[in-house]
């Protein structure tokens, strides 16, 4: 299980930097974060999406010190659907695409995805065998896919890869924190859709109803 985790959180990141970093790359991070998505990460910091911790990475008291390797996978995740021009998969999002699409956004909607079933087994922090290997197929070839040829070795040393105690319970905790962050962004999400509702039918029911001539 916390090969998994490992899988997931340590090469996931991984994947997802070399992904934003060929569309924003480091010599120019700063650049790009001051001027053209400025805008719109100032947008996601108002609406509670990036933290101050997250905020911070993307705008350090240096600002010119600024780095993707200090990006976590959940702030990698908010930045690669926000300011890197990519369209959804045609589930969106949040919804596992289907096997046949292969493209770029849904293998990254898909590490979302295998991190939700990951932790469906959080509360045993184990998985049989049989499963393991089915897992560990599908989030392989997932990350292969986004990452490229280059991350096969890597993730199959890492399958028989010795793991102490201690680094075991450090990738299972980094990937129950990766869900609690996205699901702060979710609850985020859900406000501001029942804020703009309810705006909505108060404005409509504020505004004046039409004259009708009666003849």
């Amino acid at each position: 299980y916390a090969r998994l985790c490992r899988l997931l959180v340590d090469v996931g990141s991984s994947v997802l930097r070399d992904k934003f970093d060929k569309i924003h790359p480091p010599a120019s991070l700063h650049t790009n974060l001051t001027t053209t998505c400025h805008s719109t990460l100032q947008a996601l910091r108002n609406r509670g999406v990036l933290n101050a911790t997250q905020w911070g990475k993307l705008y350090p008291v240096i600002r010119s010190s600024v780095s993707s390797r200090d990006f976590d996978i959940t702030l990698l995740t908010v930045l690669l659907r926000n300011i890197c021009g990519l369209s959804p998969p045609v589930k969106g999002w949040d919804v596992p695409p289907p096997a046949t699409d292969l493209s770029t956004t849904a293998n990254i909607a898909r590490v979302k995805h295998f991190r939700n079933t990951v932790y469906g087994h959080a509360d045993q922090a184990s998985v049989d065998d049989a499963t393991f290997n089915a897992y560990w197929k599908d989030i392989r070839d997932a990350l292969v896919s986004l990452g490229g040829a280059k991350y096969e070795s890597a993730i199959d040393n890492l399958k028989n890869e010795c793991m102490d105690p201690e680094i075991a319970d450090h990738y299972e905790e980094m990937l129950k924190q990766w869900k609690k962050d996205e699901d702060n962004i979710k609850d985020v999400l859900k406000e501001i859709q029942r804020e703009l509702e309810e705006l909505k039918v108060s404005t409509s029911k504020s505004q004046p109803k039409g004259m009708f001539l009666i003849c």
